[in-house]
C-alpha cells in the first residue's frame, strides 16, 4: 500500500482539511498521517475509543496512489480493494474515478453490486453524499459498459461514475458504495487538476438526469413504547403522537402519560428559542362518522395545543390549530392495526431560523416514560457480534464500529458465513408497521438497522424522490453467501451524540415474511471523521 510513501504536500493538504479516518477501521491511518508529519513515531491516529476485533477483511486505509480514500471489501469470496476519488468537477458535472484492485487469483464480477434490481450492470446505486451539507446524488450514467469487464489479479479496473457537481466551495464529498462501505472525505478537484481525462467520460456517458437530485437526507426516530415518532427533513420537523396513548378512548381528555409523550414536542420546541410557525392537526381513523371524527380530531389538537403552552414557551412560535378528521389517512384504515396508526395528533414545527439547532440528538429527546425494550434476538458486541439465523443456516453478524461526520454516522454490518445461504433481502427489512410508518414500500433494502438511544429507536437516514419514493441509505438487496466468504452491509444514520451507540433489528411479521433476522449489537465505538 502507498500509505509507507511520503506523501506530497498537496496530498497531504487534501487530507488534513478534513481527516483520514475512513470506514470501516482505523489500521493504515497513522502510516498516513506520519507520511504527513501529523504523527510521531509510536503515536495514534485517534483519540476515540478503541474498535476492538476487526471485522472480517474489512480494513480500510487512508489514502490511495491518486489521492482518492481507500476500502477494503470481499465480494462473492475475493478480497476487493477500491480508491475512491477524486472527484473532479466539469461545468455542472462531478466525476468520481473509482479504481478497483484484487488479490485474488479469480476473476471478480462487478455487474451485479452497484446497479439496481431494475438497471443491473450500471453504477446507478452508487450515490454520492454530502453529509455536511445533508444531500445525496445519484449516479446518472445509465451505460452498462463500465461493468462488464471483470477485475483480475494485479490489474487495476477504473471505472467513472457521474453525478450533478456538488455546491460552490464544498471540497470534500463522501461515497456510498453497496457492499463496499461509505468513503467519507473524498477530495472535490477541478477537472484541470484531475490526472484523467473528465471531458473524455462525459462525452461517452449516457446521462439521465430525470432523477438526479440532489435530495435532502430526511431522519426518522420513534418512541420506543410507540408512542410518539419524530421526522426531520430541510425545512421542518414533525412529530406524531399517538392517539391512544396521548388521550383517553374517543375522547379529547389527556390521558396520565399524556405530558411524557409531549416531552419529545418540547424538547424539539426548545431547539429554536427564536420560534417559527407550529402547526398542530388531529386525525382520527375511520370507524365513527365523518362530523364525530372531524368535531374529535379539532378538540384533540386544541388539547395538544393547551397543554403545550402549560409545558413550554409558545410567545415566539406563530401556532395554527385543525382537525383533519378521517380524511388524512397516514396508512389505508383497513385492520385494527393501521386504524391505530391513523388515530395520532401531528405537530410540526417550521423554524424561522432553522441554523440554531446544531446539535446532535440526545437521550434527553426521548419522552421520559420511554425505556429501551428487552432485545427480542441474540445479543452480543459490536466487534465480537452475533449469530443469527436466515434459512435455518447460520451467519456471523459483525460491525467494528462507526464514523461520525457531518450530523451523521457511518458504518457496515458484515455478514459472514460457514456455510452455503441462500438470502432473500425480507429477512432484512423492518417490520410492516415500522415499514409504513416510514413510508417504504418493497423489500429491496436491507432497512432495519436500527440505533436504540435514550428511548427512541432511530431508523436509516433516507431521502424521497419526487413521486413519494422514499429510499434508505443502506443497500437494495443481500446476496446469497458461499462457506467461508463475507459480505458488507453499509449505512448511514442519524448522529445520537453518544460514544458509542446499539444496534437493534427489531421483532415483527412483515408482509412477504414471518422470518426476519432479529438481534443486538453493542458497545459500537463511535469515532470522528
Amino acid at each position: 500500500m502507498p500509505s509507507s510513501t511520503p506523501l506530497s504536500p498537496e496530498t497531504c493538504a487534501r487530507l488534513t482539511r478534513r481527516g483520514v479516518l475512513t470506514l470501516p477501521a482505523l489500521a493504515g491511518a497513522g502510516a498516513v498521517l506520519s507520511g504527513c508529519g501529523m504523527l510521531k513515531k509510536g503515536g495514534s491516529a485517534s483519540s476515540g475509543k478503541s474498535s476492538g476485533a476487526a471485522s472480517p477483511r474489512a480494513v480500510a486505509t487512508a489514502t490511495g496512489p491518486h489521492g482518492g480514500v481507500m476500502l477494503e471489501a470481499e465480494w462473492k469470496g475475493a478480497p476487493l480493494s477500491v480508491e475512491v476519488g477524486p472527484a473532479a468537477v466539469n461545468g455542472k458535472y462531478a466525476v468520481v474515478r473509482l479504481v478497483f484492485t484484487t488479490t485474488s487469483d479469480d476473476k471478480v464480477s462487478l455487474f451485479q453490486p452497484f446497479g439496481s434490481t431494475y438497471r443491473p450492470g450500471t453504477m446507478v446505486a452508487i450515490r454520492m453524499l454530502s453529509l455536511d451539507k445533508g444531500l445525496v446524488y445519484r449516479e446518472l450514467d445509465e451505460e452498462v459498459r463500465h461493468l462488464y469487464d471483470d477485475v483480475e489479479k494485479n490489474k487495476p479496473r477504473e471505472v467513472f461514475p457521474v453525478f450533478l457537481a456538488p455546491p460552490e466551495g464544498v471540497d470534500v464529498v463522501d461515497l456510498f458504495l453497496p457492499y463496499v462501505g461509505v468513503a467519507t472525505g473524498v477530495p472535490v478537484l477541478k477537472d484541470t487538476e484531475a490526472d484523467f481525462l473528465v471531458d473524455d467520460v462525459l462525452s461517452k456517458a449516457k446521462l439521465d438526469e430525470s432523477e438526479a437530485g440532489p435530495f435532502k437526507i430526511e431522519t426518522m426516530s420513534l418512541a420506543a413504547d410507540d408512542s410518539s415518532d419524530t421526522k426531520q427533513d430541510e425545512k421542518s420537523t414533525t412529530v406524531t403522537v399517538a392517539g391512544d396513548v396521548t388521550f383517553a378512548t374517543d375522547s379529547d381528555q389527556l390521558s396520565a402519560q399524556a405530558d411524557s409523550v409531549l416531552a419529545t414536542v418540547v424538547e424539539q420546541i426548545k431547539k429554536f428559542p427564536s420560534g417559527g410557525e407550529l402547526t398542530i392537526t388531529g386525525h382520527t381513523d375511520d370507524v365513527a362518522d365523518d362530523a364525530h371524527n372531524q368535531d374529535l380530531s379539532e378538540r384533540r389538537a386544541k388539547a395538544v395545543s393547551e397543554r403545550l403552552k402549560k409545558l413550554t414557551d409558545l410567545s415566539a412560535w406563530k401556532e395554527s390549530v385543525s382537525g383533519k378528521g378521517e380524511s388524512s389517512p397516514r396508512v389505508p384504515n383497513d385492520t385494527d392495526e393501521r386504524r391505530q396508526i391513523n388515530r395520532r395528533v401531528e405537530i410540526t414545527l417550521t423554524p424561522s431560523k432553522a441554523a440554531e439547532s446544531s446539535a446532535s440528538p440526545s437521550a434527553s429527546e426521548a419522552p421520559s416514560s420511554a425505556t429501551v425494550p428487552d432485545p427480542a434476538g441474540p445479543v452480543g458486541k459490536g466487534p465480537e457480534g452475533v449469530d443469527v439465523k436466515v434459512s435455518g443456516k447460520t451467519m456471523h453478524m459483525t460491525i467494528d464500529h462507526v464514523v461520525r461526520v457531518g450530523g451523521y454516522l457511518t458504518g457496515k454490518v458484515v455478514l459472514t458465513s460457514s456455510e452455503a445461504v441462500s438470502m432473500p433481502v425480507a429477512p432484512f427489512a423492518l417490520p410492516g408497521k415500522m415499514m409504513e410508518m416510514r413510508g417504504l414500500s418493497g423489500v429491496w433494502y436491507v432497512s432495519s438497522l436500527t440505533i436504540l438511544s435514550g428511548g427512541l429507536r432511530y431508523l436509516e437516514a433516507d431521502y424521497a424522490y419526487p413521486n413519494g419514493n422514499r429510499v434508505p441509505l443502506a443497500n437494495n438487496f443481500v446476496y446469497s453467501l458461499e462457506p467461508g466468504t463475507s459480505q458488507s452491509l453499509p449505512v448511514v444514520w442519524p448522529d445520537v451524540g453518544e460514544d458509542s451507540i446499539t444496534i437493534d433489528m427489531p421483532a415483527g411479521e412483515y408482509l412477504y415474511t414471518k422470518e426476519r433476522v432479529v438481534a443486538r449489537l453493542t458497545d459500537i465505538p463511535v469515532v470522528n471523521a
